[in-house]
């Protein structure tokens, strides 16, 4: 076997997935029986956002994205269209007091000595509660989950695979958990597993990692962990493998790719 060239084909199919991954424009996310529409910050905002993001009111374009509007967002809309100042000073006023707008967390101080203390103590610094509704451009989970942190202020994909070996090596198995059902809810509502729990990630996902995911899980728990989630890895390798069965080499649909290459 010529391992150099396996890799390298893995390394295109990543590739491939990265950039292939299309979502409904009409997504919806259901919450206490009843669907709610989930729009990206373009579509939410309007003016607001493209006034924001062309003038650099923010030195980070996803500080205002990531933002919370403290009112209703019509009626955000509705009081910027008769804003009379709007300078960057101006904007800056309107922002502040109709969104609170995301700060660096820099409370926390590492362990320098203990790289294991340092990572333990992180889990409840990278850790963010359960969503019941949508707020701004966050998608609501039903449990707490781990984030990156930084300006990574929501949960990951492919990301929390490798976060969940980590917690694993913790024994932080409650969390390992509530991820996997997380997933598994993004998976039943939307069909598929977004980049991130963010609105404006529906475009694209990323590699999918979910059963390895379920692997920890049932390596915690005991195999019953894989009918529990059956449901969800079927449907997720449908969204994934949709229009293979139509392939001819060399030809690719939706997200898959059938590659001119005899393995062998």
């Amino acid at each position: 076997m010529n391992f150099r060239r396996y890799f390298k084909l893995f390394l295109l199919c990543l590739l491939i997935m990265f950039n292939s991954c299309k979502s409904s424009e009409d997504t919806v996310v259901a919450n206490d029986d009843q669907e709610i529409n989930i729009l990206p910050p373009a579509e939410l905002y309007g003016n607001l956002f493209y006034d924001v993001q062309t003038r650099a009111i923010f030195e980070d374009s996803k500080t205002f994205v990531d933002a919370t509007p403290k009112y209703s967002v019509g009626l955000i809309r509705q009081r910027y269209d008769m804003l009379e100042d709007t300078t960057v000073s101006g904007m800056k006023t309107f922002l502040d007091q109709h969104f609170s707008i995301p700060e660096a967390d820099l409370d926390f101080k590492s362990d320098s000595l203990q790289i294991g203390n340092h990572i333990k103590s992180l889990w409840e610094v990278l850790k963010r509660p359960a969503n019941d509704s949508i707020s701004g451009t966050l998608i609501p989970l039903p449990n707490d989950y781990i984030v990156p942190g930084g300006r990574f202020r929501e949960v990951y994909y492919w990301d929390s695979y490798f976060t969940m070996l980590g917690l694993q090596v913790d024994g932080e198995n409650e969390v390992i958990r509530n991820m996997v059902v997380n997933f598994a809810f993004l998976i039943d509502e939307l069909g598929f597993i977004p980049n991130g729990n963010r609105t404006y990630y529906l475009g694209r996902s990323q590699p999918p990692f979910f059963s390895l995911m379920v692997d920890i899980l049932a390596d915690i728990e005991g195999e019953q962990v894989y009918a529990e989630f059956l449901n969800a890895l079927v449907r997720e390798h449908q969204f994934w493998m949709k229009g293979n069965n139509e392939l001819k080499p060399g030809n690719a649909s939706n997200r898959v790719v059938k590659l001119k290459v005899e393995l062998s």
